[in-house]
C-alpha cells in the first residue's frame, strides 16, 4: 500500500476525534453511543441487547459474532474513504491549492484498497446475513 504524498491537512472540530477514532489511537468511553460507527465498535468489547428474536434461534451466536465482525470492518473501510473525501474536500476548501497537493491526492492509491475491502466486506455481510435469514422463521 502506498503511503500518501499530500501534506498532512489541519483538521479541526469533529474531524480530529474522527481520524483519532479510526485508527483506534482516541476513542471516547463516555456517555451514550449513538453515532452508528461507534455502537458498531462497541459491539466486540460492550454488553448490547439481544435480539429477542435471535435468543430463541439454535446455533447463530457464532455467526452473529462473524456478522459484527463484518459491520466494524465494513464501518472502517467506509471510514477510511469518508477521510480520504474530507481530505479532498480540505484541499478544495484551502485558499491556496498547489498542483502538488491535488496530484498527490489524485494519485493516492490506498483508498482504492480501502473501496476494495469494502466491497468484500459488503459480500461476506449479505452473505452470512443470507445465512442468518434462513436460521430465522
Amino acid at each position: 500500500m502506498s503511503e500518501s504524498l499530500a501534506p498532512p491537512l489541519p483538521l479541526a472540530g469533529p474531524e480530529i476525534a474522527e481520524a483519532r477514532e479510526l485508527d483506534g489511537r482516541e476513542r471516547r468511553r463516555s456517555g451514550n453511543r449513538t453515532r452508528a460507527r461507534d455502537r458498531m465498535m462497541d459491539r466486540a468489547s460492550r454488553d448490547y441487547p439481544e435480539s429477542e428474536a435471535l435468543r430463541g434461534v439454535r446455533g447463530v451466536e457464532n455467526l452473529v459474532l462473524f456478522i459484527d465482525d463484518d459491520l466494524r470492518e465494513t464501518g472502517m473501510a467506509l471510514g477510511h474513504v469518508e477521510a480520504y473525501l474530507v481530505e479532498i474536500l480540505r484541499m478544495l476548501e484551502s485558499p491556496r491549492i498547489k498542483r502538488e497537493d491535488v496530484h498527490a491526492l489524485a494519485s493516492d492509491t490506498r483508498v482504492l484498497d480501502h473501496v476494495d475491502m469494502l466491497v468484500e466486506n459488503l459480500e461476506t455481510l449479505r452473505r452470512r446475513l443470507t445465512k442468518l435469514a434462513t436460521s430465522l422463521r
